[in-house]
């Protein structure tokens, strides 16, 4: 009996439960480059994989390292000169997928490096009985920059049915996550608190972690007293160093899942930055007593315990007209290769030059919730690496072993 694919469990795991709202399957795949045994084709299938990823709307594998594995186990040969019938029962059959997206790229002899042939497929294969083409192109490179700014971009916009150019479509049911879905910032209107702080938010700010009410105040408004925004306020010196930066409270956040932050933001001068920073709990030699709280002391560490560790973060270049309000929308994926990210933090920033940059209504919503199968994968110690933890620490176990019996002179 043929064993059942793992990444085929879960992508059918993954799309089972959206129901009548099933998003599609696509699965990219490494192109051929026999030219250098497959290396620049691993290049080229993950520079689609992170472009998908990107842009959302469909449910793609965790990494291409689960092609990869699936491709290698079932002996699969894909190429893009192959029958269709064929790649449509390696698509479905071993996939459980809708939509595949492979080719080849050969360097051409005799002409300069960045000369390639370039074949791409794009095909859906659960549209009818016939195959459907998105996109087919085989054409000969002038440079090695038309392979993601002309032909993948143009592969992109023929799976997302959009004019070339033109945004991604709107995915209703993240819109409707994003409307209905509540705010994981405590606060983040800021129009609570006592005591000088906002409800949700650090009792300090600063790279010294000073009280609020200087470089970090939380005031009214200029011009709407009805309404309570947080201020960094800094000199020339400060801002072309360190900047000044202020942290919210921990909230909960899943591996995974794809989150949107949006706030509103307005400078006059200063440069602006939000940070939104994912935690894993870890082993330590000691651990802080506080755990995240707002209150610190200088003695707030005990021996022999677990602390919350940096091991993600996305980071969100403010941009936008001085000396008026801007929104900033942008979604974020935290994920880790060794590490599970737990909690989050928001850190909103200013630096490079003098003057202040307000905040206001911050939110962080989950609008995508983690495939099943993301929780259930074996870790890997790194994206370039198919050796998983749990090989690693068999590897470190066996290792001491075979020290221990070297030394007691065990065969």
């Amino acid at each position: 009996m043929r064993p059942i694919c793992p990444i085929l469990f879960m992508l059918v795991l993954a799309t089972a439960s959206v129901g009548a709202e099933r998003k599609k399957v696509v699965i990219p795949f490494d192109f051929t480059s026999k030219f250098d045994q497959g290396r620049y084709g691993q290049q080229v299938g993950e520079l689609v994989w992170k472009k998908l990823e990107r842009e959302g709307g469909f449910v793609i594998p965790e990494s291409m390292l689960d092609v990869r594995d699936t491709v290698t186990s079932q002996g699969l040969i894909i190429s893009p000169d192959m029958a269709l019938e064929k790649m449509k029962r390696i698509v479905i059959k071993d996939f459980g997928a809708d939509v595949a997206i492979w080719g080849s790229v050969e360097r051409v002899p005799g002409n300069a490096w960045d000369v390639y042939d370039l074949k791409i497929r794009c095909i859906d294969f659960t549209t009818g009985p016939k195959p459907v083409v998105l996109y087919k192109v085989d054409a000969r490179t002038k440079t090695v920059s038309e392979i993601p700014h002309v032909y993948v971009k143009a592969m992109l916009d023929g799976l997302y049915g959009r004019t070339p150019g033109g945004p991604v479509p709107v995915d209703p049911l993240i819109e409707k996550n994003w409307k209905n879905n509540p705010n994981l910032i405590r606060g983040g209107d800021f129009q609570r608190g006592r005591d000088g702080v906002p409800e949700g938010w650090d009792s300090r700010g600063g790279q010294k972690r000073e009280p609020l009410g200087n470089l970090v105040r939380w005031v009214t408004e200029s011009g709407n007293p009805s309404n309570r925004v947080i201020r960094l306020t800094f000199d020339k010196a400060l801002g072309d160093t360190f900047g000044v930066m202020y942290y919210s409270d921990y909230f909960p956040i899943e591996e995974g899942a794809t989150y949107r932050f949006q706030c509103r933001w307005r400078t006059d001068g200063p440069e602006a930055k939000v940070f939104i920073k994912g935690y894993d709990e870890v082993a330590s030699e000691y651990k802080d007593k506080n755990n995240g709280s707002s209150n610190r002391s200088a003695k707030a560490y005990v021996p022999e315990g677990v602390q919350r560790r940096e091991c993600y973060r996305s980071q969100q270049n403010l941009k936008g007209p001085k000396n008026q309000w801007n929104t900033q929308t942008q979604d974020f994926t935290p994920k880790h290769t060794k590490y599970t990210p737990r909690w989050g933090r928001v850190m909103l920033y200013g630096f490079l030059g003098a003057g202040s940059v307000e905040f206001d209504d911050v939110v962080v919503k989950q609008i995508v919730p983690p495939s099943p199968g993301h929780r259930d994968k074996l870790r890997r110690h790194s994206l370039e690496s198919g050796v998983t933890l749990k090989e690693m620490e068999e590897n470190r176990k066996r290792g001491q072993q075979a020290g221990e019996d070297k030394k007691n002179g065990t065969p």
